[in-house]
């Protein structure tokens, strides 16, 4: 009982440092954090009592859960900074929802050494668009109710793949729609937390009668975990979108690129 209980300490102070950082990217790039949070999980959640063969999918609808309450609050600070482009949620938002929803029902039957290259591969793609915009003037393209649509159904489709709140999706295709990079991170963060709701109900539904689960889970979804993140993020992602007003929108776009790639190898080298 006490080795349980040392375990579950550590967990919890582990979760909270998960949080903080996870937090403040979420605030900065308009991420939900999960891209720090799934990896995360995996490794600490057999702390908890999670069997291996549950891992993954716990990992996914834990951060999917903790992405509802980061990317709000994000979502919330970004919103009084004037940094949500409303008409950018109102198509984009609704589409991204459904299909990550949907595509979260049956995630678990696609093999993921193959899904997780190919959605590592157009990340790479993206992050290196963005470093070419930095010098190119600002695209004529713009963004309309049909291209948020296809935009949304697959940016929530890619989502579900990893357990993330789109933003390494939603910026990218907002900035090259001619969103200005500010109004991108925040837009994304408010749908990402939409999107945090549909992956998160998903998980829960899927994993409702699984066996082997620890107490206090909902379906895939462990509820400590959750309370550990969030109460870290919530704080520190209110830090990382005050950021966003003060950095050079260059420097933004690099940055963002640059934590696009990052994210990508480590899919690719984790497979």
């Amino acid at each position: 009982l006490i080795s349980q209980g040392s375990d579950m300490l550590i967990f919890f102070l582990l979760c909270l440092v998960v949080g903080a950082i996870a937090g403040f990217l979420a605030g900065l790039f308009g991420i939900g954090g999960g891209l720090i949070v799934v990896p995360a999980l995996v490794y600490l959640l057999p702390l908890a009592g999670v069997p291996d063969q549950l891992l993954m999918s716990v990992a996914l609808g834990t951060s999917f859960a903790t992405i509802v309450i980061t990317s709000a609050s994000s979502a919330q600070r970004h919103h009084k900074l004037g940094n949500v482009l409303g008409f950018a949620v109102k198509f984009l938002a609704p589409a991204i929802m459904l299909s990550a929803f949907f595509c979260g029902l049956f995630i678990g039957n696609l093999p993921k050494q193959y899904t997780s290259k190919l959605f590592a591969g157009l990340v790479i793609y993206l992050a290196f668009k963005m470093i070419v915009s930095i010098k190119v003037k600002p695209t004529q393209k713009s963004l309309t109710p049909l291209s948020s649509i296809v935009g949304g159904i697959l940016i929530g489709s890619a989502s579900s793949f990893a357990g993330i709140g789109g933003g390494g999706f939603i910026v990218p295709f907002l900035n090259s729609r001619g969103v200005e990079m500010r109004q991108a991170i925040g837009s994304s963060a408010v749908c990402g937390a939409l999107l945090g709701v549909s992956g998160m109900l998903s998980y829960i539904i899927g994993g409702w009668n699984a066996q082997g689960m620890p107490d206090y889970s909902l379906g895939y979804v462990y509820l400590p975990a959750i309370i550990g993140i969030t109460g870290a993020s919530i704080f520190t992602s209110k830090i990382g979108a005050d950021m966003v007003t003060r950095l050079p929108v260059s420097v933004l776009k690099r940055a963002f690129a640059i934590f696009l790639i990052i994210m990508a190898l480590n899919m690719i080298f984790k497979g």
